[in-house]
């Protein structure tokens, strides 16, 4: 239960954390571009080991994202896993940065993903106003969950296809203890066309993503590191109708 509850807010600190078909990915990549590092990181999942690939942030960087992804979207998450598929409905928004690049609102996102999945002792979150690359969260039972980006990636194949990668170094705080773990997810969006004749949200596409995401141990416990957990989900964003 307490891993369960350790590693959920982190598939939404990148937030994407879809159903649109894989194979036609697949031949794209194949015919118009060549393999990229994201690409073939993908494609050997879940058979990863710890990133060593993934450039450190510096204090002030962020994950820069296209411009189809501006405002506020209505995210369908789907987390698979052997036993059953599990749906968390949510919201995200992206805003631009005080250099006018557009990047996640991480604060808002993390929120809104813990508060509408059924995981329990939540309570608030804050963004480090330093840097966008840490993150509190404050539980029930006296304990702070604090987030690091430690490693990233980001690849733009083309106008309808973008890929990251982020490494975070997650803290749990408790009053006995302190429980350390790397987090790996990697994100591949599509632009995808809706096939809605009528779409109530006036919005002529949608993004649909695969993640994928793995657990490590602590740095330095182990000297090969493999991932002690894996997941995937799918998500589908669709523009929120402010109407």
């Amino acid at each position: 239960m307490r891993q369960k509850f350790f590693s959920f807010l982190t598939s939404i600190v990148i937030i994407f954390t879809c159903i649109q078909p894989v194979d036609a990915v697949s031949i794209l990549y194949a015919k118009d571009v060549q393999p990229t590092q994201l690409s073939e990181r993908k494609s050997i999942w879940p058979d990863w080991r710890i990133p060593s690939n993934l450039k450190r942030p510096n204090l002030k960087d962020d994950l820069i994202y296209p411009d189809w992804f501006e405002g506020v979207w209505d995210v369908n998450t789907k987390i698979e896993s052997d036993k059953n598929e599990k749906s968390i409905i949510h919201s995200a928004k992206f805003v631009r940065n005080s250099a006018g690049k557009l990047v996640a609102d991480r604060e808002y996102n993390t929120q809104s993903f813990a508060l509408n999945s059924e995981n329990g002792g939540f309570l608030s979150v804050k963004n480090d106003p330093k840097s966008p690359n840490r993150q509190f969260a404050k539980l029930t039972e006296d304990r702070y969950l604090e987030t690091k980006i430690i490693g990233r990636h980001q690849e733009k194949i083309n106008n309808k296809i973008f890929i990251t990668d982020e490494l975070i170094l997650q803290i749990l705080h408790t009053p006995d203890l302190t429980r350390v773990s790397q987090v790996e997810t990697l994100t591949e969006f599509e632009k995808c066309e809706s096939n809605l004749s009528n779409d109530i949200n006036k919005s002529d596409f949608y993004i649909c993503a695969k993640q994928f995401q793995a657990i490590y141990n602590q740095p330095g416990q182990n000297l090969i590191s493999l991932p002690i957990k894996t997941e995937r989900s799918k998500l589908i964003l669709r523009k929120t109708n402010e109407d």
